[in-house]
């Protein structure tokens, strides 16, 4: 069997058209922005909140990724690769530092001790929150497990300094589904 190939002519004869231009368009109404569960603290208790990553998207310029969609995502350091194997239980627990949490693959179920409030975070595209529950904000800290039947692969990035990028709270608890998606 041959593959289709779709043709310039075809294309002609059925009124379609492809658009060979990359170039990102940049509005305010309909380019996403960034937005992350963050497990923060408030009253000395880890709380579930959805950030919005502050300022949003702009167009790249640099060499490799001009034109697309870009987001700072402010100074890191000491950057870790870790491995966690199938339902693995990371018990009760302080973020480290204040920081990122990338999962690459795998899935990660986050809970607090004191509150019936959870996350579930699918490794790959939306996989990435933020932790800041350090134990200077959080008497208790949070509750990570990984119930998957495979390993998760997860990048932990701290802050430059404990410096926490500029952000605001969209609602407490974990960002919902529609507001994560349509990167």
């Amino acid at each position: 069997m041959r593959p289709f190939i779709l043709s310039a002519s075809i294309l002609s004869l059925t009124g379609l058209s492809i658009s060979t231009s990359c170039t990102p368009a940049l509005s305010n109404t309909t380019t996403p922005a960034l937005n992350l569960t963050a497990i923060s603290a408030a009253n000395g208790n880890s709380v579930l909140e959805c950030w919005q990553l502050q300022p949003g998207f702009t167009v790249a310029s640099q060499a490799g990724t001009s034109g697309a969609l870009s987001l700072y995502l402010g100074d890191t350091a000491n950057a870790s690769y870790t491995i966690l194997p199938p339902r693995f239980n990371g018990g009760t627990h302080n973020a480290p530092s204040a920081q990122y949490v990338v999962f690459l693959s795998g899935l990660a179920h986050v809970t607090l001790p004191n509150s019936t409030d959870e996350a579930w975070i699918q490794g790959g595209k939306y996989g990435a929150i933020i932790a800041v529950d350090t134990v200077a904000v959080s008497k208790d800290g949070h509750i990570t497990t990984y119930p998957g039947d495979a390993d998760t692969a997860a990048l932990q990035i701290p802050f430059l300094d404990g410096k926490v990028p500029k952000h605001k709270v969209l609602y407490p608890g974990a960002c919902q589904w529609p507001e994560m998606t349509g990167l």
